[in-house]
Parts: C-alpha cells; structure tokens; sequence
C-alpha cells in the first residue's frame, strides 16, 4: 500500500495511540535494558531496519517519534548488545523518504498500519469477551 502525504497524517496519529515511546538505547543489551544503559535523547518507538553495511554488521533504523517525526539511527548489533548513534532527528516523512529511501521507507507504513491492525483487532476481542 503506498502511503501519500494526505492519508499519512491520520495513520500516524492513529499508531500513536497504540505504541508505547521511550528513549532508544545507545549503548547495550537488547534483552535486557536497565535504566542505567545511556539513552538516545529522543522519544520515539522502533519502526523497522534496513542493512547498511554487510561487513561491519551495520543497520539503519527508523523511528517513529512521539511528536509525529520520524529519526533515523544506525545500529550495530554484536550477539544481544547494540550500540546505536542518532544520524537524524525530527524528520518529516518528505524527509524521511530522503535519508531512508523512498522504497524501504513503505516497510515503515506498512509496520504503522500492521500496528493498527493488530491493536483494534485486540480491542475488539477484549470488548466481545467483556
């Protein structure tokens, strides 16, 4: 499904209700974060990865930050640890499109959409069973 600007506004405020944000970790494990691991100083929830850099075991992930922007870190991920820098912040979908692709930048529609899928559908079961 392509998303364009107009229909897009409405997706993001909708998967905002249904997604928790926190601060992104820099530096640590993956299963289990603690409140002392050092924070990427954005709150957004996790969208999906593309590889970057095959040798160096290296990902662009994109986020979804609390105020309807997007960020864009890169990754690297060792075993069950991951170390992260933040490349862009405050991204427009216009801009996300640039820095991410205009192609990869659809998994992330996708994933909002699938979010919203998946989170009424569990609504609708709960509000049955009530």
């Amino acid at each position: 499904m392509k998303a364009s600007l107009d229909n897009l506004d409405p997706i993001i405020k909708k998967v905002s209700k249904h997604v928790s944000f926190g601060q992104p970790v820099a530096a640590g494990s993956v299963i289990n974060q603690r409140i002392s691991d050092p924070r990427i100083p954005i709150s957004a929830c996790y969208m999906t990865m593309k590889l970057h850099n095959k040798e160096d075991i290296c990902y662009y992930e994109a986020w979804l930050q609390k105020d309807g922007l997007f960020a864009v870190t890169e990754a690297w991920y060792k075993e069950t640890t991951v170390r992260r820098n933040l490349l862009h912040a405050d991204l427009t979908y216009e801009q996300l499109q640039e820095v991410y692709g205009v192609e990869d930048v659809q998994a992330v529609v996708s994933r909002m959409i699938e979010i919203i899928k998946k989170s009424e559908q569990d609504d609708w079961s709960r509000s049955r069973r009530a």
